[in-house]
């Protein structure tokens, strides 16, 4: 009984076994047939996206290409194309300008190799090399030239109104170099320099070496940059490097980002451990790399534009630094100049006055030339003031003045300027007199600027009080521990909403009573700026017909006790 139920029983074991597998086996075909599927729609997109970086980075790289042929077209252009250069290298050589103006500072701001100037039968005319080169052949400038022979004539072929900058790639010596040429043409043609004919050129040169591979590199993200000279050693997505004659000497290779086999080696093993699930998967998949594919195309695009832009703006910068020096260089020159031709005779006409003027002895008439003498002694000095204010102001402008700081005796300073503002006082009769505090205290600052502090602002108040005025000197310290130095005087006043604007430099009052008085409003001004440096407040107050009170406060940390 046993045994035949067993038997009984085998077949319809059987049955349900080849069943199972019946039904695993689809089931595994299935599983296997959508790992394929999504195996292949990745290993596709993989190879799109891939396909997609490497065009990116050969965009970024002829757009790296292009910047720097087209900035040094740009540079020297922009040097070919000035005045300055027509005259000093072709109409008068200047054996001192050339290098120092087309040759070191072009080397040292623009990191180039040589600069060379030819005349218009090719002769080598100037010729400044990088100190950091390696020593040249014999002939290295000649020959470049020779080798440029293509560059130099279609630079020659530009408008006779306009240079156009011409660049390209040559190589030497088994050495590649980036070149840029410019004909050298004035900024205003004349009638006789419009007619056709052959052009000096200029010519900038840099070589092509690690350095420069290196900064591309790193400004158009290129990993791993290099120069290829064979191309059987060169990658498929190397760019060519075309001679002048268009025959390529090089390709420009490097090691592309690869995000597809990142995206593999992230997505594979998780992909085949969830079987069917990869199916949907791969289809996010695939719309994740579209979208990061044109995100990739979007950023090299705004990369291109925005390098682009920046070479241009980066040309009018450097444009407007070299305007910005050229006219700093020009105003030091003017102050020099003013400063020895102006206060020297000056202070020869002032001495020889002086010396007039003491010929006068009491109780005898002044003869006309002892009036003229002190007409032109008053007038002279009034002139150094105003010239010794106009190179302080330039100095502090500029920030050449340096503060000279020491502990000063403002009592025998206070003493200094009555005694040397004594004889304008009397002149004009009008009366000075100091208030100053018993044990004032020493004050920390420039003694030079301090006294020109306390001359400027006693000077106004003589200039605007009349006779029988007076003019009053105060110091003081404050309750905070600060110093207080006060000017008052009874004298013309100033009007209200003129009050704030009367510290600008060159402004006057419309006043009549102060429009009569000599000077050029730099008196005012030069005293703020003095304060400041020395972090005081100044201020003050006036009253038409009445008089006006400046101050000047210096706080406590400048103010030191005499007495121990």
């Amino acid at each position: 009984m046993k045994s035949e139920q067993l038997i009984a029983e085998q077949p319809a074991t059987v049955p349900n076994a080849v069943s199972s597998a019946r039904l695993l086996a689809p089931v595994l075909a299935l599983m296997l047939a959508a790992v394929t599927l999504v195996g292949i729609t990745i290993s596709l997109a993989v190879v799109e996206l891939d396909r997609a970086a490497i065009a990116g980075s050969q965009r970024l790289a002829e757009s790296a290409l292009r910047i720097v042929r087209r900035e040094i077209a740009l540079w020297v252009k922009d040097y070919a194309f000035w005045d300055a250069t027509v005259q000093n290298i072709v109409v008068a050589p200047d054996p001192n300008w050339a290098p120092r103006n087309v040759g070191r500072y072009i080397i040292e701001t623009f990191n180039m190799t040589a600069t060379i100037a030819v005349d218009s039968r090719d002769r080598v005319i100037h010729f400044a090399l990088n100190e950091r080169h390696s020593t040249p052949n014999p002939g290295f400038a000649e020959a470049l030239v020779g080798a440029l022979a293509p560059l130099i004539i279609e630079a020659r072929a530009a408008p006779l109104r306009e240079p156009v900058g011409i660049s390209g790639f040559v190589e030497l010596d088994g050495a590649l170099f980036l070149a840029g040429t410019a004909a050298i043409t004035s900024e205003a043609p004349t009638g006789d320099q419009l007619k056709p004919h052959a052009r000096p050129v200029l010519i900038f040169v840099r070589e092509i070496d690690d350095a420069v591979f290196a900064e591309l590199q790193d400004r158009f993200n290129l990993p791993d940059l290099r120069l290829v000279r064979d191309l059987a050693l060169a990658s498929d997505h190397a760019c060519p490097i075309f001679g002048p004659n268009g025959e390529p000497i090089g390709w420009v290779d490097w090691m592309p980002e690869t995000p597809g086999g990142t995206l593999i080696d992230r997505t594979l093993w998780p992909l085949l451990g969830i079987g069917l699930a990869l199916f949907g998967l791969g289809w996010l998949v695939l719309r994740r790399i579209g979208k990061v594919n044109q995100e990739l195309r979007e950023q090299a695009t705004a990369l291109h534009r925005a390098n682009e832009q920046l070479s241009e703006n980066a040309a009018q910068v450097r444009s407007a630094l070299q305007s910005a020096e050229h006219a700093t260089r020009a105003k030091s020159s003017f102050l020099a100049g003013i400063s020895h031709e102006l206060r020297t005779p000056l202070t020869a006409i002032i001495g020889f006055s002086q010396i007039l003027k003491i010929q006068h002895r009491p109780g005898k008439t002044k003869s006309r030339e002892q009036e003229y003498a002190e007409i032109i002694h008053d007038s002279s000095q009034h002139l150094l003031n105003l010239v010794n204010d106009i190179l302080d102001l330039s100095k502090i402008e500029s920030g050449s003045y340096e503060l000279d700081e020491t502990w000063i005796d403002l009592v025998r300073e206070a003493n200094a300027v009555r005694a040397l503002l004594a004889h304008e006082a009397s002149r004009r009769g009008i009366a000075v007199s100091l208030d100053l505090q018993d044990q004032l205290p020493a004050l920390y600052g420039d003694i030079k600027g301090i006294r020109q502090i306390v001359i400027n602002l006693v000077s106004n108040a003589l200039k605007f009080t009349d006779r029988g005025g007076w003019v009053r000197l105060s110091m003081r310290v404050e309750s905070d521990g600060g110093l207080l130095l006060e000017i008052s005087d009874n004298g013309a006043g100033i009007p209200t909403d003129e009050q704030s604007s009367i510290w600008e430099a060159f402004k006057r009052a419309r006043n009549p009573g102060l429009s009569t008085a000599e000077g050029a409003g730099l008196g005012l001004h030069l005293v703020k700026i003095l304060a400041n440096l020395h972090d005081a407040e100044v201020g003050l107050e006036s009253t038409l017909g009445q008089g006006t009170r400046v101050w000047v406060a210096f706080g406590p940390e400048r103010v030191r006790s005499l007495v121990a």
